[in-house]
């Protein structure tokens, strides 16, 4: 009989090769469980919107990147979620929020909104709630004509070299149409520089952190509460204050520290004022 005789070197390649390849399989087998972190938007406990006031304001715009979400462990270990690919608001790990919806005095918006992340996480019990308010730097100079969702809304992009808006948000005064009655704040990294084939960076990232270590799956819901930014604006002194993020902006200064971040650096330096969880409904 004919014996087959095996190349020398050939089972230790094929060992080294598949063991990665069920360590990948066993990791990708771990039980996982869907999450989904709701958000709203309310002016102190009263709901806003495009069209319904409150305090006598209405939301003229509110549209935010998000991402960087982790929850916390049962044992104190802070452990990341995969967020779902869920075009055209989730993609990349990062996730479009939209609150507007093209009425009323939302004049610059369209009528699909988004009000929540859906994501994955390993099986477990969790409390507690961290993310960012932005895009990655490694993303933040993307072509948004090019760039997948939800980097592909143009709406939320300034221009190559100072990435896009973190955040847009405005709120005007109800029945009163004109410019010194509103408020609007884009948010985005500044002091940019490079070129659009190699950008080199943002000094001042501007990149809100948010933790909330009251957050309980299922039972709690992010708050986005515009109250405290409408009292350092001043809609009713008939004086225009608006901000893009521009560091000798002297309207920029109190809104930033609304949102947790030092206006002469850019970083992030505390939770935001305007953002808190409480009971679903």
């Amino acid at each position: 009989m004919r014996r087959t005789r095996s190349r020398p070197g050939l089972i230790p390649r094929i060992t080294a090769l598949t063991v990665p390849v069920c360590v990948a399989l066993a990791s990708c087998g771990a039980p996982q469980q869907a999450i989904e972190i709701p958000f709203s938007v309310q002016f102190g406990a009263e709901p806003i919107s495009c069209s319904m006031a409150a305090a006598d304001l209405r939301l003229s715009d509110m549209r935010l990147f998000v991402y960087d979400f982790h929850l916390t462990s049962a044992s104190g270990e802070e452990v990341a979620l995969t967020l779902d690919d869920r075009p055209p608001w989730q993609g990349g790990q990062v996730a479009l929020l939209d609150f507007e919806d093209g009425t009323g005095t939302c004049r610059n918006g369209s009528a699909a909104t988004n009000a929540g992340v859906q994501a994955r996480v390993a099986a477990g019990n969790y409390t507690g709630l961290r993310f960012r308010i932005g895009v990655p730097e490694v993303l933040n100079h993307a072509d948004p004509l090019q760039a997948l969702a939800p980097l592909n809304h143009t709406a939320m992009h300034w221009h190559w070299l100072t990435g896009y808006k973190f955040l847009r948000a405005g709120i005007a005064r109800a029945g009163i149409d004109n410019e010194s009655a509103t408020f609007w704040l884009h948010l985005g990294s500044t002091r940019c520089s490079g070129s659009a084939s190699d950008p080199g960076g943002c000094r001042h990232s501007n990149r809100p952190e948010i933790s909330l270590p009251e957050f309980v799956p299922e039972e709690t819901v992010v708050v986005i509460d515009l109250a405290p930014l409408a009292a350092v604006t001043g809609l009713h002194d008939g004086i225009s204050a608006d901000c893009s993020s521009g560091p000798t902006e002297a309207s920029c200064e109190r809104p930033f520290a609304i949102f947790g971040l030092d206006f002469a650096s850019g970083d992030a330096i505390g939770t935001p004022d305007l953002i808190r969880v409480t009971k679903l409904e």
